[in-house]
């Protein structure tokens, strides 16, 4: 290690809003990494910054070394499940800089949640090897799924007594909200959404009622949706299947694959150059699912766990 870039030159100071454009900058040099996909643009990773559990000027801090930003870490903690995420990362190859970053990011989770998260993609060995110098443990695998052109259009079968239409307004959240929670109830790391959580994220760009897909059944309840959403990167569109869920007491009815190729074309009519979609590896039910709507896995996000 150059012992010019030993801890002492490296200052942590937790972020203002006037560090936006540093930390845009910080994020597009260093590329792809943990579980988020940072937007391109300044607004955009501001309204992400605003969303209600980030809370940035207490849970996002940035590492100078001679006035410039070269890393961050971020916690997010999700007191409802005992956990909170940790992400991080430098434009820096010095080791000491990320393993300040994770010491800063391990003592904030340590005074929300007992439990601490952090996911690594499969360029990021030099993270994982300080993880597991830490007695940091693995325990999930997540994959990340793309279909790119040409695409392949599906007719979406709707089982009979069922009605596809796209959700028309907030007065659905509530039944939003309570199927999201449900269906994902069991699912690794999911931490239950609050209304106006849902809200929060309905109304942030690229979301919206119209790229929620909703089916109902003859008693117009809610059984199962999914969740798109759109935003540019490097000059193309991409289209997110962010969450596609099913009822408990609605599944083994042909209903996930109804609503996942609806999710899907509903995209590809929005003419977007990319399809992506993140799903447990455990989840071989959806997997092949998606395999038949022709994705390919791309990447796969590996998470972290410890006790803090």
């Amino acid at each position: 290690m150059n012992p010019s870039l030993n801890q002492s030159n490296i200052q942590l100071r937790n972020f203002t809003d006037t560090d936006i454009d540093s930390l845009h900058k910080l994020l597009q040099d260093a590329g792809s990494h943990g579980h988020r996909e940072w937007p391109d643009t300044t607004s955009d990773l501001t309204s992400v910054l605003e969303f209600p559990r980030v809370q940035p000027h207490k849970n996002l801090a940035l590492a100078h070394l001679k006035n410039e930003v070269v890393g961050y870490a971020i916690v997010e903690p999700e007191k409802n499940i005992g956990r909170s995420i940790v992400g991080f990362t430098s434009t820096s190859t010095n080791s000491a800089i990320l393993a300040q970053l994770l010491e800063w990011g391990t003592n904030r989770a340590r005074q929300e949640t007992p439990i601490a998260h952090i996911a690594t993609l499969n360029h990021e060995s030099h993270v994982e090897t300080i993880l597991k110098d830490r007695d940091w443990k693995h325990v999930r695998k997540y994959l990340r799924l793309e279909s790119t052109p040409p695409f392949s259009q599906f007719k979406s079968t709707i089982p009979h007594g069922f009605l596809l239409r796209t959700m028309v307004g907030h007065h659905e959240i509530p039944e939003l909200t309570h199927l999201q929670n449900q269906s994902f109830n069991d699912h690794f790391g999911y931490s239950p959404n609050t209304e106006s959580e849902i809200k929060a994220r309905l109304l942030s760009r690229g979301h919206g009622i119209d790229n929620v897909l909703m089916i109902h059944n003859a008693h117009r309840q809610l059984v199962a949706y999914c969740w798109t959403s759109l935003f540019h990167k490097t000059h193309l569109k991409i289209g997110l299947i962010n969450m596609t869920g099913v009822s408990p007491k609605a599944r083994n009815q042909g209903l996930g694959r109804a609503i996942a190729e609806a999710g899907f074309n509903h995209l590809i009519g929005l003419k977007v150059d990319q399809v992506k979609l993140e799903v447990d590896s455990l989840n071989t039910q959806a997997m092949k699912v998606y395999s038949s709507l022709g994705f390919e896995t791309k990447n796969q996000v590996n998470w972290w766990g410890k006790s803090v």
